[in-house]
């Protein structure tokens, strides 16, 4: 049994008179309340509106009156359990919140408990004493194999056409027992089987429905490391790491990786390692965005964070980007003031989870503004190591050359690396990048093939982001020089600008600036 199964079994056992089970998970609940009853020779029932009062075989009631089905299970002279589906609707209803507290204040002669079933957390301040809330989890691989299982036997497949695999109820970790349902059927329509050859298909489905609920995103990561220039540091203690997830690890007592924290300029390669991670340590990578965590209902900031916790935790083993990191956090200096503390609430409850985790979620989180981050995420014991990405040295930019032009067909052998690496200094990965296709478009235009001349001339063109952000560059130096560990080699080189206006990439094609 799960640790849920357990404490549910146990709260009905020792006649605990109201429960609220925050969960989409409607078959799962009844499922359990039904072996729960049956060994506890109990009977169960579940009332919905829309239908009325449906016993554990089916019979119907048609009682629509929330207020008078509470009094019906009050008056019952019997053990009994009672779910109530979808009824947080009905808790600022100040006659339904009494109703329920005087259920609760009965004598514990008889056995009855209500469970509450909501999809979002709801608790009336009056019974916030009395309530007991359990989050149900997402569906495990064991309970998905059931649900497989289930899907041959109605789709009716042959057995040389399925296959269930590790690998196969993996594909669908972190999805509601609904939609892993819905994804095996289609798959099991669409090829006629079920088995290691539907998995890409079950990913796609994968990736759109967590999308769907807008907090995360999953990414099929296809950078590995080789497409990341420079941050040798970096990349081998990511590598030392890279079987510390393993079962023979932990038997050698080695601690679960929790996370990196990558500071720095942006476009310096921060969100491709987080990528590339995933794609080298073949975990899935799921990106979360913290603004999208907020909502305007009350509760509803806390719950959609659980619930992107939630599926993380299910997924696992698997990559957390958090990308700009201090973006989502901007408001939490005045939280107290601005939000009634939201903000704050939420940051504790990622706080919390970072550092209790004991599931293989391993955090990337990236930062460019060091000034917005609050101390707390920064102390020991929310990531394993912080890192500072500085601009790319000389050395680094051979490299990140090199891998930008092999990446547009061209052979790296027949262009001066070290005059480009040379004529690119103060620029970061993205703008060696950005400068090197916008000279393809121009030898392209030309009718003739790439040569130094024309990404040198197109790196003439721009002001880097070294030249605007000079002072801000020198400043987070200054913070991470004895706070982080530097990600590649140290940056020695003197920054000098190209313009005589100071200007960004953007507006360097501009004619109403020009002199």
């Amino acid at each position: 049994m799960t640790h849920f199964e357990e404490e549910f079994e146990l709260l009905l056992k020792v006649k605990t008179p109201l429960i609220e089970v925050v969960t989409h998970e409607w078959q799962r609940l009844q499922s359990l309340l039904n072996t729960i009853s049956s060994t506890q020779m109990t009977k169960w029932k579940r009332w919905n509106r829309a239908v009325g009062l449906i016993d554990s075989e089916g019979n119907v009631e048609p009682i629509q009156d929330p207020l008078m089905i509470l009094k019906k299970f009050k008056d019952e002279n019997e053990s009994s359990h009672l779910i109530l589906e979808n009824f947080n609707f009905y808790l600022q209803n100040p006659d339904v919140v009494n109703l329920l507290f005087e259920i609760v204040k009965m004598k514990k002669i008889f056995n009855k408990t209500i469970i509450i079933e909501s999809s979002e957390l709801c608790i009336p301040n009056a019974l916030a004493k009395e309530m007991v809330i359990l989050n149900m989890p997402l569906p495990n691989k064991k309970f998905i194999k059931k649900i497989a299982e289930s899907v041959i036997i109605n789709t009716e497949l042959e057995s040389k056409n399925y296959e269930i695999t590790d690998e196969l109820l993996s594909s669908v970790l972190g999805l509601t027992t609904t939609e892993v349902n819905l994804a095996f059927l289609k798959a099991a329509e669409k090829f006629g089987k079920l088995d290691n050859s539907v998995i890409d298909y079950l990913i796609t489905e994968k990736e759109h429905i967590i999308k769907k609920e807008g907090l995360l995103e999953y990414y099929r990561a296809e950078e590995s490391m080789d497409s990341v220039g420079g941050l040798h540091n970096l990349k081998e203690w990511l590598k030392v790491r890279a079987n510390a997830f393993t079962p023979k690890a932990l038997e050698y007592g080695i601690d679960t990786p929790k996370g990196v924290l990558l500071l720095g300029l942006p476009g310096c390669g921060k969100s491709l390692t987080a990528k590339s991670i995933a794609k080298t340590w073949k975990f899935p990578l799921l990106r979360f965005d913290l603004g999208k965590v907020f909502g305007g209902i009350v509760g509803q900031s806390e719950s959609n964070m659980r619930k992107a916790l939630d599926v993380a935790t299910t997924i696992a083993p698997c990559v957390l980007w958090i990308d700009e990191i201090e973006k989502g956090l901007s408001g939490l200096s005045s939280s107290d003031r601005t939000d009634g503390g939201t903000a704050s609430r939420v940051f504790g409850t990622l706080l919390t989870w970072m550092q209790e985790k004991k599931e293989p979620v391993f955090v990337v989180a990236t930062a460019n503004n060091i000034e917005s981050l609050p101390p707390e995420l920064l102390r020991k014991g929310r990531f394993d190591e912080i890192f500072f990405v500085d601009l790319p040295s000389k050395e680094e930019r051979k490299e990140i050359l090199r891998i930008h032009i092999s990446g547009k067909k061209r052979d790296p052998k027949n262009f001066n690396l070290d005059l480009l690496a040379e004529k690119t200094s103060g620029l970061t990965g993205a703008e060696i990048g950005s400068i090197i296709s916008d000279a393809l478009f121009t030898s392209f235009s030309n009718q003739s093939d790439l040569v130094d001349k024309d990404i040198i001339n197109e790196r003439n063109k721009i002001t880097p982001l070294s030249t605007v952000m000079a002072e801000k560059i020198t400043s987070i130096r200054s913070w991470a020089k004895n706070r982080a560990r530097m990600a590649g080699s140290e940056f020695n080189e003197e920054l000098t600008g190209t313009d005589k206006v100071v200007r960004l990439k953007s507006e360097s094609y501009n004619p109403l600036l020009e002199d």
